[in-house]
Formats: structure tokens, C-alpha cells, sequence
């Protein structure tokens, strides 16, 4: 099996978070306040902030493969810290774990892929990065609606064992990353230096002169879509206004639906729109939704502004990835994909920490409404930034350029 084929499959194992509708439930159940809850997302932040480069530049210098192995199994080793020792304490290990996890697979996925779609003149790396994240989306969709379902159906007992399905998935894909085919060209050779420190200093340089990679360094920062925000507030919330049980796991799987048809069709954009008005179109509804379920709280409203996020979250990555890997040389691509995550790391850390005090003092609608002016703000920003920065075009498959 090849590597992209393979890679789709782990897609569908990662994306496979059994526990997502359920876990805040869970952890209230163990008497953790939901702003502690809410605030685990630093926690997160913080883990993948660490991480981020010494994970990018270990995967520069020893491969992807072994990098993306390591991933997996902290995610699932969290997800049992989790399951056997509940408690604020483990809630904050588990976020910490989480986030380091990620960041051994932020940007290895991408330059794997990236590297072996290259390869191929059949294959279009934006088409096979959008069925990467929509496989991702389509074990979202299967594991939260069985999720949703046992609970709805037999309340609380089925916790530990919704955790456990979701540590098994991750187990799998350890399991299976063993099977893909080491790409040389993705490492550091000799002729391009073994210190990881120099690889530091080359994809940050990078990531400063070009000016196409730092504009959209500032994108990604800006742009910022709380996702995480509503995923670890929203039971509570839809509880607190009614909204029938069944919809704790039905949202997700019909948001993520529509999300898997969406990312399948984004890459088309570019042959009609530039970037900048590419982001606006994919991300300014995002940031009204925010806006209206913090003042809109019917049941109805909630469950459909729910599902319409959901098909919005993330669109924007499988162009912004191509744009960005265009312009980075193969051996330092995975550091400078995790520079530009290191950056968002530290603005999420401090966005986390506000919305966490803002929904202690004032409740989770107000921190919708704050993560909706955030974005809204954003999105206004980044087209402003690109449109005097000039630097974006549409991707031809043709244009595997460094400049």
C-alpha cells in the first residue's frame, strides 16, 4: 500500500474521537468546573507549544514515520491516563499529553504527504491533503454518532468505554504508521547539515523573509476558529438550553458531513477566487455564528448554527498548507510547518486563558460572543494583510517554486 493510501486510512482511525461528545460530561460528572474545563485548551496549547519545533526538527532529522508513531501513542496513552485516574489533575495531564502529541504529527502528516503526492504528476497535493482531512472527518462522524447514540440511549455507563474505543483507534494508527515507506528526501542529509539547531534557523528565516509564508503566519494566527472552544463547552450549554440529549453526538455528525463534502471541493476555489477573498468567504460566517449563538439561544437555532461550524472548521488549511509547502525546502518543510503552528501555540495559550476567565465570570455565551469578535476582527485583518502584501496567486500544480 502506498504511503498516501495508507495515510488516508490513518486519517479515519485518527479522526475516530469516540469520547468528543461526551468528555466535558464526563469530567463534570467527576466535579471538575466546566471553566476549568474550558481552560484545558491551554493546557493543550501549552503541551503543543512545547513540543511544536523539537518535534518538527526531529522529524527534519530522523523522518516522519517514527515521528508519527510517537504521535499517536502519546494521544492514546493520554486517552488511558484519562480512563483509569480521573480528576482535574489528569484533565490537565491528559490536554498537556494531547498537545504534545499533536505536535509530533503537525506537519509530518502534511510534508509526508506533500512529499509523496509530489512525486506522483497524477496526484494533486490540495485534492489528496482535502481526502486526508475529510477521512479524518468521516471517523469523526462514525465514532460521535455512535457516541451520541449509547449515550442518549444508556446515559453515563458507557464513558469508560467510549474512552477506551478512542485510545484503540490511536493504538492502530501507531500500528499501521510501521508500514509506511521512510522518504529520504523528507530527512536531513549531510550536505544540508545535521544540526537541528541550524534547521531552526533556517525555517524561521524563512518563515521571516519570505514574504508569502509570513503574511500567512499572521493569517493563521488571526484566523484562529475556536473550535475547541465550542467542542469543550457546548454539552453543558446545549443542556442548559434544552436541547434534547441526542443531539449531543447528532450535531457533530451532521457538522462533520458537511465538512468532509466541503473539504473534498475546497481546493476548487482557486479557479475562481485569490486567497484573500477565499478566506473571507470560508471563515467571516464562522465568526457570525459565534457571534449569534452567544445572543440566539433556542434550541433549533443552536443545533442548526452548530452543524453549519462544524462544515466550516478548518477549510482554509488544505490551501494555506499548499502555499506554505510550495515555498520550503524538503529537509527543513516539517520545521518550518511546526514554526508557523509554534507561533499560533502562543496566541492560543493567551486566547485560551481569556476565554477561560470570561466564561468563570460571565458564562460560556460570552465567550462565543468574544471568540466571534475575534475571528470577525481576524478574517478583516488578513484580507487587508494579503491584499497589500500581493503575494498570493492561485497554485498551479506546476509551481513547486521556493521564492
Amino acid at each position: 500500500m502506498t504511503n498516501t493510501r495508507l495515510l488516508q486510512t490513518m486519517a479515519f482511525l485518527k479522526g475516530a474521537y469516540f469520547h468528543t461528545p461526551i468528555l466535558s460530561l464526563f469530567f463534570l460528572a467527576q466535579g471538575v468546573p466546566l471553566s476549568v474545563i474550558v481552560a484545558s485548551n491551554i493546557f493543550w496549547s501549552i503541551g503543543a507549544f512545547v513540543g511544536e519545533v523539537p518535534t518538527g526538527m526531529f522529524a527534519d532529522r530522523y523522518g516522519q514515520k517514527i515521528a508519527l508513531t510517537l504521535g499517536y501513542l502519546t494521544e492514546a496513552l493520554g486517552i488511558l491516563c484519562v480512563l483509569l485516574f480521573p480528576s482535574t489533575a489528569t484533565l490537565i495531564i491528559y490536554f498537556t499529553i494531547s498537545g504534545i502529541g499533536f505536535s509530533f504529527l503537525s506537519g509530518s502528516e502534511e510534508a509526508l504527504l506533500f512529499e509523496s503526492t509530489k512525486k506522483d504528476s497524477t496526484q494533486n497535493y490540495q485534492r489528496e491533503f482535502g481526502r486526508f482531512l475529510s477521512n479524518e472527518m468521516i471517523g469523526f462522524m462514525a465514532a460521535t454518532a455512535l457516541a451520541g447514540f449509547a449515550y442518549a440511549r444508556f446515559g453515563a455507563v458507557v464513558f469508560d468505554l467510549l474512552l477506551l474505543l478512542t485510545a484503540l483507534c490511536f493504538f492502530a494508527c501507531a500500528f499501521l504508521s510501521r508500514f509506511l515507506a521512510d522518504d529520504r528526501g523528507t530527512q536531513v542529509t549531510d550536505d544540508k547539515g545535521s544540526n537541528m539547531f541550524d534547521l531552526v534557523r533556517e525555517s524561521f528565516g524563512l518563515i521571516r523573509s519570505n514574504k508569502t509564508v509570513w503574511a500567512l503566519t499572521l493569517v493563521t494566527v488571526l484566523t484562529i476558529s475556536g473550535e475547541y472552544l465550542i467542542q469543550n463547552g457546548y454539552q453543558p450549554f446545549f443542556e442548559s438550553n434544552q436541547v434534547p440529549a441526542y443531539w449531543l453526538g447528532l450535531v457533530l455528525t451532521l457538522g462533520t458531513a458537511a465538512n468532509i463534502l466541503a473539504t473534498r471541493v475546497v481546493h476548487k476555489l482557486e479557479d475562481v477566487l485569490v486567497l484573500e477573498k477565499i478566506l473571507v468567504l470560508l471563515n467571516l460566517p464562522l465568526g457570525l455564528l459565534f457571534l449569534a449563538m452567544g445572543v440566539f439561544t433556542h434550541p433549533v437555532f443552536l443545533v442548526g448554527a452548530y452543524i453549519v461550524m462544524g462544515g466550516l472548521f478548518n477549510l482554509q488549511r488544505p490551501v494555506i498548507s499548499d502555499y506554505i509547502n510550495t515555498r520550503s525546502s524538503a529537509h527543513i518543510r516539517t520545521t518550518v510547518l511546526s514554526g508557523i503552528s509554534f507561533v499560533k501555540r502562543i496566541v492560543g495559550i493567551v486566547l485560551g486563558l481569556v476565554f477561560a476567565v470570561v466564561v468563570d465570570r460571565f458564562g460560556i455565551q460570552s465567550g462565543l460572543i468574544l471568540q466571534g469578535a475575534y475571528l470577525v476582527t481576524g478574517v478583516i485583518v488578513s484580507y487587508l494583510t494579503l491584499l497589500s502584501c500581493g503575494c498570493t496567486h492561485k497554485i498551479r500544480s506546476s509551481d513547486y517554486s521556493i521564492t
